[in-house]
């Protein structure tokens, strides 16, 4: 059979005119583009010359939030769509977003360009809506005497008790070299956790044993990751356990807790836990008054949103060598800190203050800000991020949680 040249059949991609691209790109919302900037030469060449004010930077921290209504209330159409909002803050740009791997669906953790997403019986997924490439989570139900409730969202039960789920810690992603580890957060203080090739979530074993007893008072992880080979978690208390993470049958180990320096008057206090870029193991306490139990205005509620008024935080380095914890005032290698539901990171782009935390999601605001200056001055700052009410991405009461995400440029095809 004879062939054609590829002259008859029409332009390479690579070749189309830079003003059909244009066409293109208008058609297109901001996740898009990032496919299209990667897809060939050309194109990324189109993008940096046209319509910048349409783009999100690669690696960029960007505030991934719920979409309400045009009116700004929540509705849980909203979810069916898979619509959600981005919010670049180091450009000051915001993008409306619709993508099919959302749909029906609230991210409830996430890591990098990678976001867990669950439906309301826990059936979870790790996506990369970039890419759109999904991968299932075991099911909660693995975990022995647990059973799906069928008719509350994220909810499970068990001969003790009902509980919720809370969190999901996304420590390594599916892109990492051993491939994806994750910690699920119930808000009884169980903790579980899954990674890549297994079919099941291993229970880690509790400070306290449950002993089938209604009475037991639990202690609640408000975070906890994996470091130096062993799960690290922070109670409501401020307290600190590990575990083997070879051996989550076994016994936590208590590890020492820093001294507690309140703000005199305040009634609550709420943990993060970071590594820093020097790989020391941080604690960040959020200080302030608490006026209300988690917002329930959402699919998922969250222990560290309880403030009314905010008055500061402490920040605390671990001494892996001598056990112990020393007060810091800064942050290192001039970079900012991005906490929330998703897993920590650090950035140091343009318009982001450097040796800040930025706090997704706290007091009802979208983000909460802490300058640390010299001498352990802290200057805190609020930031909503409204838009004109016709295309209002971003609500205080929306249905999904505001978290951080770093859209990352998908690997370039080259042009043959």
């Amino acid at each position: 059979m004879s062939s054609h040249p590829p002259s008859k059949w029409g332009v390479q991609r690579c070749e189309l005119q830079a003003d059909l691209c244009g066409n293109i790109i208008n058609r297109m919302d901001a996740l898009d583009m990032l496919n299209f900037e990667a897809t060939c030469c050309s194109w990324s060449v189109v993008c940096s010359h046209h319509l910048q004010t349409m783009l999100l930077k690669s690696g960029t921290p960007t505030l991934l939030t719920s979409r309400p209504d045009l009116d700004g209330t929540r509705v849980e159409e909203t979810l069916g769509e898979g619509a959600f909002g981005l919010h670049d803050i180091s450009q000051g740009s915001s993008f409306c977003v619709y993508n099919e791997s959302l749909k029906h669906g609230s991210w409830v953790g996430g890591k990098d360009d990678w976001v867990v997403i669950t439906d309301n019986r826990c059936s979870m997924n790790l996506v990369n809506p970039i890419t759109g490439y999904k991968i299932p989570l075991p099911s909660l139900s693995t975990i022995d005497g647990l059973q799906i409730n069928e008719y509350e969202d994220l909810e499970l039960d068990s001969l003790v008790c009902s509980r919720t789920l809370r969190r999901v810690v996304l420590c390594h992603t599916p892109s990492s070299s051993t491939g994806y580890l994750a910690l699920v957060l119930f808000d009884d203080g169980m903790l579980a956790y899954t990674s890549k090739g297994d079919k099941i979530w291993k229970l880690f074993k509790h400070p306290r044993a449950y002993q089938m007893c209604h009475h037991y008072d639990p202690q609640i992880y408000m975070d906890a990751l994996v470091y130096k080979g062993s799960v690290v978690a922070v109670d409501d208390g401020g307290y600190m356990f590990s575990w083997d993470i070879t051996s989550p049958e076994k016994d936590p180990i208590g590890m020492p807790s820093p001294e507690k320096v309140r703000i005199e008057g305040c009634t609550g206090c709420v943990f993060y836990l970071a590594k820093s870029p020097a790989d020391e193991l941080l604690l960040i306490g959020v200080q302030g008054h608490c006026h209300r139990a988690p917002s329930s205005g959402r699919v998922l509620v969250s222990e560290h949103d309880v403030f009314k008024h905010i008055e500061g935080m402490t920040l605390h380095k671990f001494d892996y060598t001598h056990g112990t914890w020393e007060r810091s005032h800064t942050i290192g290698l001039g970079q900012s800190l991005f906490l929330g539901l998703n897993y920590p990171f650090y950035a140091s782009w343009g318009g982001i203050k450097p040796n800040s935390l930025y706090i997704a999601d706290m007091g009802g605001n979208d983000v909460v800000t802490f300058d640390l200056k010299d001498e352990g001055e802290t200057v805190m700052e609020k930031h909503d991020f409204p838009l004109e009410q016709a295309v209002r991405l971003l609500d205080g009461h929306s249905m999904r949680t505001p978290m951080w995400f770093r859209p990352t440029l998908p690997s370039k095809s080259k042009d043959k």
